[in-house]
């Protein structure tokens, strides 16, 4: 038998010595009134958050790509360095569409690269391959006893991933105490 315990909502009052919370007893509406408020606070902050890390994504694959352009064919810091290179902004595209596909369709839309029946989201690579292909230019130049600074340059695109990866959590996490709110809405009769 599965009762629900109704528990009222408490909310913050300021007395002269701090914050004491009192128990108020919110009718349906106001509690769909507070979701939905809450709901398009978190819609706000996760499409701001992810605006954000796509300014970021873009900076670093456009560093990728000023590396590539002035990249020395005699320069041997690390084999392969193109490979790496074209690896690294192929993952950056990838974050691109995990972050947001329909605004990468979008993109290439208006470009006249891709049709509109397309869904990128399925092309996308999971993030543990993602970070099996980031890490490996980092451990080839720690395996050949490169510079810390060599080092840090390969590790940018770990630190990318990394950055997208927590972003795409708290909007997850935000989502899941959205609806875990939603669970406790209680049926208050004449409130």
């Amino acid at each position: 038998m599965d009762l629900r315990r109704r528990t009222p909502f408490k909310r913050p009052r300021r007395v002269n010595s701090g914050l004491q919370y009192r128990k108020v007893i919110t009718s349906i509406s106001e509690q769909e009134e507070v979701i939905e408020s809450l709901r398009e606070e978190t819609a706000k902050s996760n499409k701001r958050s992810a605006f954000m890390m796509q300014i970021v994504v873009l900076s670093s694959a456009f560093l990728h790509l000023i590396y590539f352009a002035n990249l020395d064919p005699t320069d041997e810091t690390i084999p392969l360095p193109r490979p790496f290179i074209f690896v690294s902004l192929a993952l950056h595209a990838n974050l691109m569409l995990l972050l947001d596909p329909t605004a990468v369709r979008d993109s290439l839309l208006l470009i006249g690269v891709t049709n509109e029946t397309i869904d990128l989201g399925k092309w996308t690579l999971s993030l543990t391959l993602a970070y099996s292909l980031a890490f490996v230019a980092p451990a080839v130049c720690l395996f050949l006893r490169h510079s810390w600074l060599s080092v840090a340059c390969w590790s940018i695109t770990p630190l990318i991933t990394y950055a997208v990866q927590s972003v795409l959590e708290a909007a997850a996490t935000g989502n899941e105490h959205i609806r875990s709110l939603e669970a406790l809405k209680y049926a208050a009769p004449g409130a």
